[in-house]
């Protein structure tokens, strides 16, 4: 029997994911195990030259102005297939792009009265006898496609392989959407509800991940921390719905502003906030967190009034921000103990927050190296 080949979890991942691209974890895994058997078991039933799954990337802009996406081979049977997995095709063009689109199946035959039957004008130019194909889909959205072609039978693919093709492809559509739910729940418990940015709890782990990488590597790594400026007042002159809104807002800009593809986000805890910058040098920081700074203190905020329909409350100039940063390598002194560094991490963007304060609010200050007394 033929033996099903599938891309890794870590390739997987990004194709299934269809909210932000993450690691792979035990979803992947079981969901490249699930693809693995039913692919294996349905070649078993349905012998033919090659079986394919292919899978569209969420994550990939349209590739022109037809609306044609990529299709990612994922897994598959059979000699001109294998060494496909992982390579990609367009699905404006090929039978296999015609079942995508049109989220429609289909049993195809060959015939020299026809135009030829290709699968896939890139990968697999080569007439085909006969073809089955069965959209995947999420809700009744197609996002991806099962494609068997040349059945070793003469008279081609039957009703009976249809029936068959539909079971396995509903269960693939099943399994995907199970993996996506599954992960959407793990990633909301890494969230915070009201602005979405990670939580605190995520945060503090994810800082002691990102300080071994830069350790490691000797890479920067800055923390970022933010306390807005006169927030309270904000409270207690429009209430806390539009406090609310206005937290929501500030972490928009922080998304905006902060443009590092590592960085970690997070709400730290009432109106505070912070960021873990990877790979980024201090003077490069302290430019994002001025730009941070500025559109805080320019941004005029328009807040729907909850008490008259219609109405909106504004203010600009209210709000601002005090922001202190620190550098790992150039404010915490080296030592074995990670935790603790970490913790002396913290406290330097911390203070230099605090010190931002004092100073009169609405500025950026940097951290100073911390000073450890000499153990007796």
């Amino acid at each position: 029997m033929l033996s099903c080949r599938c891309v890794e979890p870590e390739q997987l991942s990004q194709y299934f994911n269809r909210l932000r691209k993450t690691t792979s974890s035990n979803e992947e895994v079981e969901l490249q195990h699930t693809i693995v058997k039913l692919l294996t078991d349905l070649a078993s039933f349905i012998p033919a030259e090659g079986l394919v799954l292919l899978i569209d990337d969420p994550n990939a802009p349209m590739e022109d102005s037809s609306g044609a996406r990529n299709l990612i081979y994922i897994a598959g049977l059979g000699i001109p297939v294998t060494p496909l997995i992982g390579m990609k095709t367009i699905s404006n063009q090929g039978v296999i792009g015609e079942s995508y689109s049109l989220n429609k199946s289909q049993i195809l035959k060959g015939s020299a009265y026809e135009p030829p039957l290709i699968m896939d004008k890139i990968h697999l130019p080569k007439s085909c006898q006969s073809a089955l194909t069965y959209p995947i889909t999420l809700g009744k959205t197609a996002v991806g496609v099962l494609a068997i072609f040349n059945k070793k039978d003469p008279l081609g693919f039957t009703l009976r392989d249809h029936k068959l093709t539909e079971i396995v492809s509903g269960f693939l559509s099943m399994s995907l959407q199970n993996a996506i739910d599954s992960k959407k729940n793990r990633e909301m418990t890494k969230r915070d509800h009201l602005t979405g940015l990670f939580n605190d709890r995520y945060f503090h782990e994810r800082l002691l991940v990102d300080i071994q990488e830069a350790e490691t590597h000797q890479t920067p790594l800055i923390l970022f921390f933010m306390d807005l400026d006169h927030f309270k007042s904000i409270n207690d002159h429009h209430g806390h719905l539009v406090g609310s809104q206005t937290l929501r807002e500030v972490s928009i800009i922080l998304r905006e502003s902060i443009r590092v593809s590592s960085a970690t986000l997070a709400r730290y805890g009432g109106d505070e906030f912070c960021a873990i910058l990877p790979g980024v040098p201090l003077e490069q920081a302290i430019q994002v967190a001025s730009l941070t700074r500025e559109k805080i203190h320019q941004k005029m905020f328009m807040i729907e009034n909850s008490d008259l329909e219609g109405s909106f409350i504004n203010f600009k100039g209210v709000l601002s921000a005090s922001i202190g940063l620190a550098s790992l390598h150039d404010h915490v002194p080296q030592m074995g103990d990670i935790k603790k560094r970490k913790n002396l991490f913290l406290q330097a963007a911390d203070v230099a927050m605090y010190k931002a304060k004092e100073l009169g609010k609405n500025q950026v200050c940097v951290a100073q190296p911390i000073q450890l007394a000499p153990s007796k």
